[in-house]
């Protein structure tokens, strides 16, 4: 489980410094065309408001990739957890009652 659990992680990390990555290249890319367009005055407020609006479109786009990622991977954390308890009861059922159960006097006739 702790080998899922790992690769999972790394997957998560990729995903996150990733998606920062190509926002990055994706919004300096973005940028060159409007930085030649504002040399030409009549154009400078307006393809600013445009630049604007690129920025928060592509800020909101990559930031859902990362939401999502680290949605995923919660879920995938709480479904681990349920696989892990899971797998510790049938351990313990087909082990029988432990010696606390006696203690306690819980006993299979008790139930």
């Amino acid at each position: 489980m702790n080998r899922l659990r790992g690769v999972k992680d790394l997957v998560r990390d990729a995903v996150e410094q990733g998606a920062t990555a190509v926002e990055r290249i994706h919004r300096s890319s973005a940028a060159k065309p409007f930085q030649v367009l504002r040399f030409i005055p009549a154009l400078d407020a307006p393809v600013g408001v445009l630049q604007s609006l690129q920025d928060t479109a592509l800020a909101g786009t990559y930031g859902m990739v990362r939401w999502v990622n680290r949605a995923v991977g919660g879920t995938l954390d709480v479904a681990l957890d349920l696989v892990e308890h899971h797998q510790r009861s049938q351990t313990n059922d087909a082990q029988g009652p432990s010696s606390t159960d006696n203690l306690l006097g819980s006993t299979s006739e008790n139930v």
